[in-house]
């Protein structure tokens, strides 16, 4: 009979790290043996009894959803297996069935008496089983996908030009949307709902330059760069029937890393400041396990130096297929069922490797993204860092693994080095966020996709969805304010709107704006600069303008500081309008503002040039700051009742400058602290005709600087007289 070969759990045994079973460990023996309905009764049980610690009670609540979530993952019957292989094979038969079972092939679970399969089962059938994808015609498994998992000329590119000194090379810049949009109706009406989405972090020769660009909402919180899984967080109410969408825009520059190890030149590494926390177990997921140190001893041998012994280490871990993971929050230790599973994916790998070079007193460490290729393929990832001394930390990639190569330098590229298509948002794993998360974490481990929460609870993965979108900006137009040559001009920014604002000299407070489209000449065939029909008097900072720093080259004189009465001068993008209304009709993204949000112009915060809310980050983080949002209720005018963020010092960098914004003015004569500002009508008239899908620029310069920069700027023609 069919499945007569399927009997128990398809789960490890937990490791035993105690003499006496705990309250929560009794519950997840039950649950690895697939007695879910005892597990639940009990932790029901022991849930209401008051004697409780709130630890006991927040690991015994994890259970009852973790539960939940291994019945999600295996949420499918033997059929829905069968049919989704014979869509893309033909008929199989039940003798194929049971053999590919009882090779772990079809990986499933025994629940209550009942067997069910991975979701992904079917799909996993045709990266592991090479009889089965002969059958499947022009199909390439996910990772035969992906060209730099063979030998690339990339590769060849990074090694040939990297040296002991400079190992980071093949610099690259990419700019990245990534989206999450939570499902209509996920969250009552009105509910807030708050989004933390990953964010890159600034590495030292490995990820630097980043550098936001926009987003929605428009009101955020970046994390601090210490923070090794860093994130840029959102809040948004839920509207009826409606999807709430939030996204980032940003650039980052990436480098390509090699060291060409020499294996003679390694010594043991002892444990330090900078090291003795990798070289330590962490569970549940890194533990010396004694099937760990057998197996340690099967690889290893009598190997004594830590390089041959982590290519040995290496070549195995690389040597487990690869196939789509069960969500990690289900596994009670990730390195163990990597080596027990018979496929692991790229961060079950990674724990596996880990695990055995910290075992053998190599310093390893996690790292963690997406990661890009030469052509549009892309994908989530996991990789790591491994100590050699004395060549200190370099980076390692197992799924990558070993190419195929003649040359020990190419072959063994992964175990010392990197390639260019990195994006890198967690150099640790289960830390913690910033603002932490109140309810528990969809992904405990790792954090790539997103999380999601309103007071209610947490918001699977199931009730959202997310898209990355990327593209390589490595041409000169693309590159920062500091990188770019003299050719800097307005035509190699992907901008169809500009406003220019123009003052007499760097001391006068008021001046002219005037509004440009791009279009095309019809007898040239070249874009050219049109007028449109704004054309009004603003006024500037109190003591004129100085320059900025924003999408324009670095320039001679005065700098816009924080607190200097100036309004920055250069080049910069127009970012989401903001106001007291709920709405206004523009083509911007709009976000209204509240009694609680502020902007942060205190150089020392971690929240300095970004707009927080006061009931998030709480009333202590924006001690100092002098800018409230809600200028009506804190300080009785209507200045900032419609306004435009302008991206000046998008880095943030302190004392740089900050809260610049296109607002309201008091009179014609009344200067700002540092924005530009104008009458209402003007500023309905700018909020209509401004299209984020044009994705406007702001221009301000004096006169004497329009003449001198309007030809290699290539700005809009302008009669200054």
């Amino acid at each position: 009979m069919l499945l007569a070969a399927v009997s128990g759990c398809s789960e490890n045994n937990p490791v035993k790290q105690q003499s006496k079973p705990s309250l929560v460990s009794k519950q997840q023996a039950l649950i690895a043996d697939g007695q879910f309905a005892a597990a639940r009764e009990n932790i029901d049980e022991l849930l209401s009894k008051k004697t409780l610690s709130e630890q006991q009670r927040s690991e015994l609540l994890f259970e009852l959803e973790r539960m939940q979530r291994i019945e999600r993952d295996f949420s499918a019957e033997l059929g829905d297996v069968r049919a989704y292989i014979e869509k893309h094979i033909g008929a199989v038969t039940d003798q194929q069935l049971n053999d590919w079972i009882n090779q772990g092939l079809l990986e499933y679970r025994v629940i209550d008496g009942e067997t069910k399969f991975f979701r992904s089962a079917g799909y996993n059938l045709f990266q592991l089983d090479e009889e089965a994808l002969a059958k499947r015609e022009g199909y390439q498994p996910f990772i035969e996908r992906a060209p730099l998992y063979a030998l690339h000329q990339h590769h060849s590119e990074i090694v040939a030009s990297a040296n002991i000194e400079k190992p980071n090379t093949e610099k690259k810049r990419f700019k990245v949307k990534y989206q999450l949009t939570v499902k209509a109706n996920a969250v009552p009406e009105g509910e807030v709902i708050k989004a933390w989405i990953p964010y890159p972090r600034d590495i030292e020769n490995r990820q630097e330059n980043v550098r936001y660009v926009n987003s929605k909402p428009a009101v955020h919180q970046i994390a601090g760069n210490d923070n090794l899984q860093r994130t840029i967080y959102f809040e948004a109410s839920a509207v009826k029937d409606q999807p709430t969408e939030f996204w980032v825009e940003y650039e980052y520059d990436t480098y390509g890393v090699f060291y060409d190890i020499d294996s003679e030149k390694i010594t043991p590494v002892m444990a330090t400041e900078e090291t003795r926390e990798f070289l330590q177990q962490k569970p549940p997921h890194v533990v010396f396990t004694p099937e760990i140190q057998a197996l340690s001893q099967r690889i290893v041998g009598d190997e004594t130096n830590p390089y041959k012994i982590a290519q040995k280490l290496f070549a195995y871990v690389d040597s487990i297929p690869w196939a789509t993971a069960i969500e990690y929050s289900t596994i009670p230790n990730i390195s163990e069922y990597a080596m027990t599973a018979g496929h692991a994916d790229c961060g079950q790998q990674t724990l596996l490797l880990i695990t055995l070079l910290r075992y053998n007193g190599i310093p390893a460490r996690w790292q963690s993204g997406w990661e890009f290729s030469p052509t549009s393929f892309d994908t989530m990832h996991d990789w790591g860092m491994v100590y050699f001394a004395p060549y200190g930390w370099v980076p390692m990639d197992v799924t990558h693994g070993v190419l195929e190569s003649d040359k020990d330098d190419e072959k063994w590229f992964y175990l010392s080095g990197i390639d260019s298509y990195r994006l890198i948002f967690n150099d640790d794993y289960s830390a913690k966020f910033e603002p932490e998360k109140q309810h528990f974490r969809s992904e405990t481990v790792d954090s790539q996709r997103g999380e999601v929460e309103w007071q209610g609870g947490n918001l699977y993965f199931d009730q959202w969805s997310y898209e990355m979108q990327w593209q390589d900006v490595s041409d000169a137009s693309s590159l920062l304010p500091d990188e770019q040559s003299s050719e800097f001009s307005l035509k190699n920014l992907d901008s169809e709107q500009v406003v220019v604002v123009v003052t007499d000299d760097n001391t006068a407070i008021q001046g002219k704006l005037y509004s440009f489209e791009k279009h095309i000449n019809s007898d040239t065939g070249k874009p050219e600069w049109l007028a449109a029909n704004i054309n009004t008097d603003i006024v500037v900072g109190k003591t004129g303008i100085a320059w900025g720093k924003g999408l324009h080259p670095a320039q001679p004189g005065q700098q816009k500081q924080e607190g200097d009465g100036k309004a920055p001068a250069g080049v910069f993008e127009l970012g989401t309008a903001f106001g007291y209304l709920p709405d206004l009709p523009t083509g911007l993204d709009y976000e209204p503002m509240t009694a609680t949000h502020f902007c942060m112009d205190v150089a020392g915060s971690p929240l300095y040039n970004q707009i927080a809310d006061s009931k998030v980050v709480g009333e202590k983080a924006l001690e100092g700051n002098s800018e409230p949002m809600r200028r009506d209720i804190h300080k009785n005018d209507q200045v900032y009742k419609k306004g435009i963020f302008v991206h000046h010092n998008p880095d943030n960098i302190a004392g740089n400058g900050s809260c610049i914004f296109i607002h309201l003015w008091r009179s014609d004569d009344s200067p700002t602290l540092g924005c530009t500002a104008m009458e209402e009508d003007a500023m309905d008239a700018l909020l209509t005709w401004l299209d984020k899908d044009k994705k406007p620029l702001m221009v301000t310069l004096t006169k004497a600087q329009y003449v001198r920069l309007k030809d290699s700027w290539q700005l809009p023609d302008l009669d200054l007289n």
